[in-house]
């Protein structure tokens, strides 16, 4: 994400953010592998305005396993979304935590991927890593979802036809693609960012969240020579 909007309190809104998972199927993003997805709507990047004191999460990133031999030999394989983020992202987030315990209950309700039932397929069938950001207490109208999918050439083609597709507004940015959509309703603004560089695929959804730089932020903690 680039321009980003600042975590909100969440409201006990009509609303609310709600994760899918599923294993195998069009609201799934990969056997084994938890891939969260915000309301599925249209977006691109959000803004900041008050950074915060985060509340650390007790639940660890899952850890997927390592991509096949197609992918080249340099190409990042982060184990954790703790690998992700600088401290300074982190902070931004203010009350948000990172993949919070609520989102293992089997009681809730979740919903996976982007927008777009092609995209979700496509993460369906690679190693992915999920990283969601939401509030401790348990679903609410805002968050920030991102899955970090490890692709071959003939898989970031596709993801790259299929953005230009659904018209996404798609520019080159630190040496990769970067396509990003946004909507704004009465209900808030929701978004979708992605960015797509060697064999990661990074695919970010949000919705009335998201500090601004979050997604140059990870991509500077991947390519940190860059």
């Amino acid at each position: 994400m680039g321009a980003a909007h600042a975590p909100t309190p969440p409201s006990p809104a009509n609303r609310r953010l709600r994760v899918i998972a599923a294993v195998l199927g069009a609201l799934l993003v990969v056997a084994v592998v938890l891939i969260v997805v915000l309301w599925p709507r249209p977006v691109a990047a959000p803004t900041a305005s008050e950074p915060a004191r985060p509340v650390p999460s007790s639940t660890p990133a899952p850890v997927t396993p390592m991509p096949g031999a197609t992918l080249a030999p340099d190409t990042p394989r982060p184990t954790s979304c703790d690998e992700l983020y600088s401290d300074d992202m982190v902070d931004a987030f203010g009350d948000f935590v990172l993949n919070p315990d609520w989102l293992n209950d089997p009681g809730e309700q979740l919903r996976i991927g982007p927008a777009d039932e092609e995209l979700r397929q496509i993460i369906a069938v690679n190693d992915s890593l999920r990283c969601i950001w939401t509030t401790a207490e348990g679903a609410s109208d805002a968050g920030v979802v991102t899955a970090l999918v490890w692709v071959d050439a003939d898989e970031r083609a596709e993801v790259n036809e299929r953005l230009d597709d659904l018209g996404y507004d798609c520019f080159k940015e630190r040496k990769g693609l970067r396509c990003v959509t946004e909507e704004t309703t009465d209900e808030g603004t929701f978004g979708e960012s992605h960015f797509l560089r060697d064999g990661i695929w990074l695919s970010t959804q949000y919705a009335n969240a998201g500090p601004s730089g979050y997604t140059l932020d990870i991509v500077d903690n991947l390519w940190p020579d860059d």
